[in-house]
């Protein structure tokens, strides 16, 4: 599924690792800085100073732009800010990569919308209100929320989850533990991916495999 060789970056040397389709890794970092240098270079956003990453079976810093566009679609990434668009209201923001690059309009994917959010412990009045926001003013595990839930509408092979535990009640945490858990075994041989560097965030999280990097 996701083969690092000899990877060099500005944090990293020589790293290599393999994580298997169909199993739940955690990496953990030294730093944050670390950790975004890692994920964009998994994710073929910052090329390495050296080395190979293979992606869902490709080479990902080698393939033509149209390959790298396939191998996209079938990644889904939660990012620990949301990657929210602060100009679209929420409900925009949920329904644009289903929509973008699956077809699907809103109405075929409102009540899969409902659904998730209602497993997250959310009241269905105050889903009606946030769904008309605009989501700069709401707080970050809501955003994080809005995003977890834009990326389970695509039904990725691999889901990437960047410290979404970061500063969660215990009743929050554990709730969103058993929904990712819940969710990787909804498609067989979906991969998921806990990256952050805050170990204690993810104690709970029951991996495969568990990777410790530093530079």
């Amino acid at each position: 599924m996701i083969r690092l060789e000899n990877i060099t970056t500005r944090y990293f040397s020589s790293v290599s690792f393999e994580i298997k389709g169909g199993s739940v890794c955690k990496i953990i970092t030294k730093s944050d800085d670390e950790k975004t240098i890692l994920l964009n270079t998994i994710l073929g956003i910052r090329r390495p100073i050296s080395g190979r990453v293979f992606l869902l079976g490709k080479d990902i810093y080698s393939i033509p732009e149209k390959e790298y566009i396939k191998v996209l679609k079938r990644i889904g990434v939660v990012l620990e800010y949301g990657g929210i668009i602060s100009n679209l209201k929420v409900w925009e923001n949920v329904i644009l990569s289903v929509w973008y690059h699956m077809g699907k309009r809103p109405g075929d994917v409102e009540e899969r919308v409902i659904e998730i959010f209602k497993e997250m412990g959310m009241d269905p009045s105050y889903l009606k209100e946030l769904m008309g926001r605009l989501p700069g003013p709401l707080p970050v595990y809501e955003k994080r929320l809005i995003g977890l839930v834009r990326a389970m509408l695509t039904e990725p092979d691999l889901m990437v989850y960047d410290s979404i535990f970061e500063g969660l009640n215990p009743e929050m945490l554990e709730g969103l533990i058993k929904l990712t858990e819940k969710f990787h075994l909804e498609k067989p041989g979906r991969t998921s991916i806990y990256i952050s560097s805050n170990a204690l965030s993810m104690d709970s999280i029951k991996a495969d495999q568990i990777l410790r990097l530093s530079n």
